[in-house]
């Protein structure tokens, strides 16, 4: 677990895909959250600026089966989740899902950025390892476990490609509440 005593000041970070979640989670004074992510916490420091005593929890391997990564985690613990792309990396989201379900409080929210498959399905360096869904697949997995109040935005983001070109890439945020 990460406090805001652990981490430096609180930095501005480059509005991309993560920022803009970040700026739609519901955060308050004392919450418990939990990320599901790799092990990059450059964000950390501008999550602690929008709340006080934030308890930061991740669950970070994407290979792990669902019971796996939330067995350290009791029912009705977090008042919020979020995740970021990482949904790319389970071949059946809904029992990850169902488990996120289950560790958050009555009243909680889950929320996940991703790009959809229509945009991120084609490229050379996601055919081997990447499962990308449509909008439709992504709101079925909230709806059928359990989440309520379901919200939709498309987005963009400022990116740079390969070749060192700035583009606009679509991607869209989904939320639920438990």
């Amino acid at each position: 677990m990460l406090t805001q005593e652990t981490l430096r000041p609180a930095l501005l970070i480059k509005p991309t895909i993560v920022s803009k979640l970040l700026d739609e989670l519901p955060l308050q004074n004392d919450m418990h959250v939990l990320e599901i992510s790799p092990t990059n916490t450059e964000h950390l420091p501008y999550i602690f600026q929008k709340a006080e005593n934030i308890h930061y929890f991740a669950a970070q391997d994407p290979e792990t089966e669902p019971a796996g990564i939330f067995s350290d985690y009791t029912a009705d613990f977090f008042d919020c989740c979020y995740m970021v792309n990482h949904i790319y990396f389970w071949s059946d989201p809904l029992p990850y899902f169902s488990e996120i379900y289950r560790v958050l409080k009555p009243g909680g929210t889950m929320n996940l950025a991703f790009i959809e498959k229509r945009f991120g399905g084609h490229l050379p360096w996601t055919q081997l390892s990447f499962t990308f869904y449509d909008i439709d697949e992504v709101q079925s997995f909230f709806k059928r476990s359990g989440f309520l109040n379901i919200t939709l935005k498309e987005m963009t983001e400022t990116t740079t490609d390969q070749h060192g070109k700035e583009i606009n890439r679509p991607f869209i945020l989904i939320s639920g509440q438990k």
